[in-house]
């Protein structure tokens, strides 16, 4: 019996084979002398069990690798895994039940972050086993791992290049703040969701003028005690507006939805102006008296505190006033505007966002969070608070909504680089193109962010400060600690390095500064790290700039940006060549995956279900190049039996070698016996080889697996269907042309379909390996596919794909008269005015005439008898012409039919004059009626239209009951477990058809040494027997092994 394709044991055969026999090893191995190709990997973040979105990831990873192996590349393929940051810190920290900073400090920093590295090389283990469930091939016992020291001092040495090119700088910038995590954050590590909450409009009293007032709007109350200044556009007009008594000053585009609608107040425009003319105008914070202490000395500090500063970029007319609260210390751009001005930041808030007892009236209250008991302290000031919905930043750590601070962080110099950046990213080939337009704009704002943390579990910062002079030492290595100060850390994370210290020139004690490096300066660090540099320079003189790198449109703020920046900062280069970037993964509605609505799916069930190949197979070709996947387990059902129809290819070519006796030395492709059908399917493959490659070579890899299943689906359902005669009945010499050609395609396909489905592809690469007596233990130890361009006939295949459109209409023709594919037809006429269909037909009408099942199929211009009946569509006419209408309609009564159809064929459109008017009528108008004269029935096909005779004749009438009958009979045999060479003694029990003279062709095809169709009933008995009704009449099938 034939093995049958079981995904599970297929794939846990193969599993335990490849690390049976060191599979991977020898292919890297067989590869090493190479030119070399730099795969650099995005590291995962050690959470645990792998996510179906980083299984995606890496299946397509995986195609490419596989695909480069093949190729004879030597692949540099190192895992790499992120592993500090604050969901280690998070997890850990609810695994030891610890709430705040507080309890880590109390707890014991140093056993701290060795739970952190605990957890993640423990997280780190589970992932790697489900990767290699996944058939990923990686240098998983080498991944590289941001909590080694090696790659701690990779992470240094881009800090350290970047103070010697003073790019590294420390300074008091306005930061996005975590409060919950309680740290600075970056620009790339914010999410930003719609939220709902209240603005307000409030009024701002103008020194020297009685009840004259700026009046300003915001969306973050919180923000008003930080308040230093008012910005106006320079170019905007305003206006001083009477409200009540009072002169309002706002933009004249928003004076009347301001007071007339917000305060439902009346108005009096009495001046208008540019907006430059209220630079310098001073105002009163309208809560002075509560941070008094504080505002009088910002006003000595910087003059033009309290003032009106204009902003052209920061201030329009969308929402709003026109008057923008400024505060430097309360947002980046607010920073960027009082920088400009001289306004140095001012913010009190706690690391948790809580204003200190110092506070005035806000003492204790917490930004963001308490923003009522702000509006409601504002009363007096107050014209309105509105409700507002609009996107605000969250931390996309924890989720909570972040606030602003103003701290001392480190950052690198980037502004000054991005000239250099964009020229660079230019020759950066990007997957879509979209991304490259994505990352360009993410370039072109690009601003110096900071690189600092105030947690425990990170790269610490390597800056070693002086008590005494304030110098500051920027190591890189180990090494250097130890020289300075003797001593030798544990390990390099924050507390073994806290301990250390060591004397400054001036007599002081220089310590570390307890900051510990953004994350992704880790992961930007890869580029170099995975090399092995700076520690060794040979992997990384061999191998550097990265060839290739694939992650999700999630990284353009994030690693691609953080790989950039590092390479630029520290050698002004690019650190990768290549990338594809894909989607996020969805459920099979477009919803994001989640545990709470119960449609989170773990890589682990979907291969328990489907199988990992086809996860791989569905998942590689499932979405295009930056959109999302929508998992869907119909689509995987799909992939499942097509990997099934695969299986059967192989299953089929070893039956037939044992059947008819071929050795490997009778498969020869020789010219003079390539029938049609050979012709064909070799050209396909060959047009597939180079297709496939090329789309490898552009790393356009959605479009790999749709690629290689048409080639094999073809050669499925075309090749096999159209050599099955031959097989049964054709020469030693034309059965050996038939395994020859299916063992070569079959074979080729097998390499090209490799790299997305390894685990099928090997176990039937390993039992053709056995029929055949190959020599390679793998599929991937054979090099890549080369095209045969004498085999390539494009224009065959153009007829093929012409014919396979008539077949198509025929089928449905058939579909549409309710007549199975095994009941003969006499005729189908095809009517098409395409040249191409013609000449393909002409070609391929006997291969039309099997696949359909068709005696006769001709090709003509017109069916005759065929009338055309024309209606107006009136749901189309009303819309586009309205009172026109009835004209219309009278004017098309008058025409004739034909003339319209020939006017809509030649020239697209029916001209008809009403009123005056010439009026285009196009097919959209109208109705078409057609009346198909007996015996045909019409379907139309892409190129035109195909009739069916639905007549059918007593001869083709017993023609359809012996194929039945053949069938039923193969299906019983297999029921019964016979083999194909078992030959069988056949009686078939017949009431009232005469089939006697079809006995020779019943026992050819169903393997029978003896057939007899007969009215009566068994002389003997039979070890098989089985009633069938066929089209109402009833048949007595049985037999017995000969």
């Amino acid at each position: 019996m034939a093995e049958q394709y079981v995904s599970k044991d297929v794939e846990a055969e193969i599993l335990k084979y490849w690390e049976g026999e060191g599979v991977y090893a020898k292919v890297q191995a067989q590869t090493s002398k190479g030119k070399p190709f730099y795969f650099l990997d995005g590291p995962p973040y050690t959470s645990g069990k792998v996510h179906l979105g980083t299984a995606w990831n890496k299946a397509l990873k995986d195609s490419l690798l596989r695909y480069k192996r093949m190729q004879g590349f030597n692949v540099h393929d190192r895992a790499g895994y992120d592993m500090h940051g604050l969901p280690t810190e998070h997890a850990t920290m609810k695994e030891l039940k610890l709430k705040s900073k507080q309890d880590i400090l109390d707890f014991g920093v140093k056993k701290f972050t060795d739970a952190c590295k605990k957890l993640c090389i423990a997280n780190m283990k589970e992932m790697n086993k489900d990767f290699i469930r996944e058939g990923v091939w990686m240098n998983f016992e080498d991944p590289y791992q941001s909590v080694k020291d090696e790659y701690i001092e990779a992470v240094w040495w881009l800090v350290k290049t970047a103070h010697d090119k003073k790019r590294l700088y420390e300074g008091l910038r306005t930061a996005h703040w975590c409060p919950d995590c309680g740290t600075a954050l970056a620009k790339h590590e914010l999410e930003y969701k719609e939220v709902s909450s209240k603005s307000i409009f409030m009024k701002f009293p103008v020194v020297g003028k009685k009840n004259e007032f700026l009046v300003i709007w915001t969306t973050t109350p919180w923000t008003i005690p930080f308040n230093l200044g008012v910005m106006v556009n320079p170019e905007l007009e305003y206006v001083r507006a009477k409200v009540d008594g009072e002169v309002w000053i706002l933009a004249k585009a928003l004076a009347a939805p301001v007071v007339q609608v917000v305060a439902d107040k009346k108005l009096e425009i009495v001046e208008e102006f540019l907006g430059e003319s209220l630079e310098g105008l001073k105002y009163k914070h309208p809560f002075h008296s509560e941070l008094k202490k504080y505002y009088d000395v910002i006003k000595k500090e910087s003059p033009k505190a309290f003032t009106v500063l204009l902003s052209k970029e920061y201030v329009d007319t969308s929402a709003g006033t026109g008057l923008v609260h400024m505060a430097p210390g309360g947002g980046p751009e607010d920073y960027e505007i009082g920088h400009r001005n001289g306004i140095a930041p001012f913010n009190l808030l706690s690391e948790h966002g809580v204003f200190p007892e110092d506070a005035g009236a806000y003492s204790g209250w917490t930004a963001k969070v308490d923003d009522g008991k702000f509006i409601d302290f504002f009363e007096s000031a107050l014209i309105a608070s509105t409700p507002v919905t609009h996107d605000y930043a969250h931390c996309d750590r924890c989720k909570h909504a972040i606030v602003y601070r103003t701290t001392k962080q480190w950052f690198f110099k980037v502004e000054d680089l991005k000239k250099k950046m964009l020229a660079a990213n230019k020759k950066i080939e990007w997957v879509p193109e979209a991304a490259f337009n994505a990352f360009n704009s993410w370039l072109e704002n690009l601003r110096d962010n900071s690189i600092t943390k105030q947690r425990f579990w990170g790269t610490p910062l390597p800056v070693w400060r002086c008590s005494g002079c304030d110098e500051d030492d920027v190591l890189s290595s180990r090494k250097e600690i130890e020289k300075l100060s003797g001593k030798k850390p544990s390990d390099l994370h924050k507390a073994s390095l806290d301990e250390i210290t060591y004397s400054c020139k001036c007599g002081g004690v220089k310590a570390r500064l307890p900051d510990i490096l953004d994350v992704w300066l880790d992961a930007g660090s890869a580029a170099w790290a995975s090399l092995g540099f700076p520690q060794s320079e040979k992997e990384f003189k061999k191998f550097f700039p990265a060839d290739f790198i694939l992650e999700g449109n999630d990284q353009i703020r994030g690693w691609f940006n953080l790989l950039m920046v590092a390479s630029m900062v520290t050698m002004e280069k690019p650190s990768f060549k290549g990338c594809y970037m894909h989607g996020m993964i969805n459920d099979a509605k477009g919803r994001k995956m989640s545990k709470s609505i119960g449609n989170y799916i773990v890589p682990a069930e979907a291969y328990e279900k489907f199988g990992a190949d086809t996860f791989r197979y569905y998942a590689v070709g499932g979405a295009n190049p930056a959109m999302d996947l929508n998992y869907n387990e119909e689509d995987m059902s799909v992939k499942h039996r097509n990997l099934g129809v695969l299986w059967n290819l192989h299953n089929y070519l070893i039956d037939l070698v044992k059947t008819h006796g071929i050795k490997k030395t009778d498969m020869k492709l020789k010219s003079s016996l390539l029938g049609l059908p050979e012709r064909y399917i070799l050209s396909k493959l060959n047009t597939t080889i180079s297709q496939v490659t090329s789309l490898f070579d552009a790393y356009k890899l959605n479009e790999v697996a749709g690629a290689v299943e048409e080639l094999y689906l073809a050669l499925s359902r075309e090749y096999i269907q159209l050599i099955r005669d031959k097989v049964a009945t054709g020469s030693k010499d034309e059965k050996a042309t038939v395994v020859a050609t299916l063992y070569y395609v079959l074979f080729e396909s097998l390499k090209l379909f490799a790299p997305v489905a390894p685990f099928i592809v090997e176990k039937m690469y390993l039992n053709l390996r056995e029929e055949f007596g190959l020599k390679e233990k793998s599929i991937h130890m054979h090099a890549w596919p080369k095209t045969v361009e004498s085999y390539v006939d494009v224009k065959l295949e153009k007829q093929f794909e012409c014919a396979q459109q008539v077949i198509q209409g025929v089928l449905s023709g058939r579909d549409k008269i309710q007549t199975g594919i095994r009941w003969p037809l006499a005729e189908a006429v095809i009517v098409t005015a395409d040249k191409d269909t013609i000449a393909s037909i002409g070609t391929m009408k006997e291969l039309i005439q099997m696949q359909t099942n068709v005696r006769e199929i001709s090709v003509k211009s017109m069916l005759p008898g065929i009338t055309t009946t024309l209606m107006p569509d009136h749901k189309q006419l009303g819309p586009d012409f309205g009172k026109l209408v009835p004209g219309i309609v009278a004017q098309l009564s008058t025409s004739l039919p034909e003339t319209i159809m020939q006017h809509l064929e030649k020239e697209g459109k029916h001209v008809v004059t009403v009123d005056g008017e010439d009026i285009s009528i196009v097919k959209e108008h109208l109705i078409f009626n057609r009346a198909v004269p007996e015996p045909y029935t019409e379907v139309s096909f892409r190129q035109g239209h195909v009739y069916m005779n639905s007549e059918v004749s007593e001869e083709l009438e017993r023609e359809g009951y012996v194929r039945e009958l053949m069938r039923r009979v193969q299906s019983a045999r297999k029921s019964a477990g016979l083999e194909k060479t078992d030959s069988i003694d056949l009686f078939i029990q017949v009431d009232d058809l005469e089939l006697d003279s079809y006995e020779d062709q019943i026992a050819s095809k169903v393997g029978a040494s003896s057939v007899e169709l007969t009215a009566s009933k068994p002389s003997r008995s039979f070890k098989h027997s089985s009633k069938e009704t066929i089209r109402g009449k009833e048949f007595l099938i049985a037999f017995s092994v000969a």
